[in-house]
């Protein structure tokens, strides 16, 4: 079901080069940045992003997952836990999914499909995190919505962290994020293993990705 790939000295090296990109993309960006009023624009395209990154409707017919909510999410916690103990990560505490707590089926009338909030979190700059699963219309689990949102045109490490929680947990190569951060593009679609993976980046504002299995 899920695909752990190896930990190493080569994957540490290619994820602190990863880091520094993804801290740099957005460095630089906040140098770029006039003001509060220009933030709030900023950070009101990036949902406006979020909502058109997929169609807007997602038919019944889509492929669900081949593992629970209640699966994921405790591969969710060990994976964390593991890069929080890994002294050369130097991962900052991440919040848990706890499945007890994750609230009710919420209609998004805008991508015709239902959502539940797994992790909603902010750190000490004001960066957030939010981990949401998506289903369609007989609720089937078939999405997994990411974004990372900065404050000032600043991101910290958090939202990366988490991503990396996830694509490692299914088995997704955390280099994808690079290209895109790379890259003059502000979107990428890639294939990886049993997934299909949209990335997108709102410069100033935000990485926004989605999920889906093939």
């Amino acid at each position: 079901m899920f695909v752990l790939k190896p930990e190493g000295d080569f994957f540490m090296k290619n994820f602190i080069f990863l880091l520094s990109i993804f801290l740099l993309f957005f460095t630089l960006s906040a140098c770029s940045s006039e003001n509060a009023s220009s933030e709030e624009k900023e950070t009101k395209n990036a949902e406006s992003e979020d909502s058109n990154i997929q169609t807007n409707n997602v038919e019944s017919s889509q492929k669900a997952f081949n593992f629970s909510l209640e699966e994921f999410a405790q591969a969710y916690n060990e994976k964390a836990e593991e890069i929080e103990n890994d002294e050369e990560m130097n991962s900052p505490i991440l919040n848990r999914i706890i499945f007890d707590d994750i609230g009710d089926f919420e209609y998004d009338e805008n991508k015709n499909i239902y959502t539940r909030v797994l992790i909603s979190e902010s750190d000490d700059s004001g960066g957030s995190f939010t981990l949401n699963a998506w289903y369609d219309n007989e609720q089937n689990f078939n999405g997994l919505n990411l974004s990372t949102f900065g404050s000032d045109n600043m991101a910290s490490d958090m939202g990366l962290f988490n991503t990396l929680v996830v694509f490692q947990i299914l088995g997704i190569d955390i280099g994808h994020l690079n290209d895109l951060l790379k890259s003059d593009q502000d979107m990428l679609d890639i294939e990886d293993g049993d997934y299909s993976v949209h990335l997108a980046k709102l410069p100033d504002t935000a990485v926004i990705i989605k999920i889906e299995p093939k």
